[in-house]
């Protein structure tokens, strides 16, 4: 599978109606992950298109959980979070292209 895009669209994510900043939110996060990472392992070893939307679909998982989290901690706008976060990487060479979205 080649990408002809080094961006990944995300759009906005809506929130679920009650989140706080507390442990069960995090552990939220995390239990997602290991979603991810279990769904990665049977695709591993069957890379079917069944096997390699289990993995995209857990990854979306984490995502929300993710911005779950965010939004209970006040931030209704993560763009300046994603824009630092690539800043970060350009500087450790993980992103070499040059162009920075705006």
């Amino acid at each position: 599978m080649t990408m002809q895009s080094k961006w990944v669209q995300v759009g906005s994510v809506r929130r679920f109606d009650e989140v706080k900043p507390d442990k069960a939110q995090v552990m939220k996060v995390a239990e997602e992950s290991l979603e991810v990472f279990s769904a990665w392992e049977n695709f591993r070893d069957d890379a079917s298109d069944v096997k390699r939307s289990a993995v995209v679909d857990e990854c979306a998982d984490v995502i929300q959980a993710t911005l779950n989290l965010v939004a209970a901690l006040g931030v209704e706008d993560f763009r300046p979070w994603m824009k630092a976060c690539e800043l970060r990487n350009r500087k450790r060479g993980r992103i070499t292209d040059g162009k920075v979205d705006e």
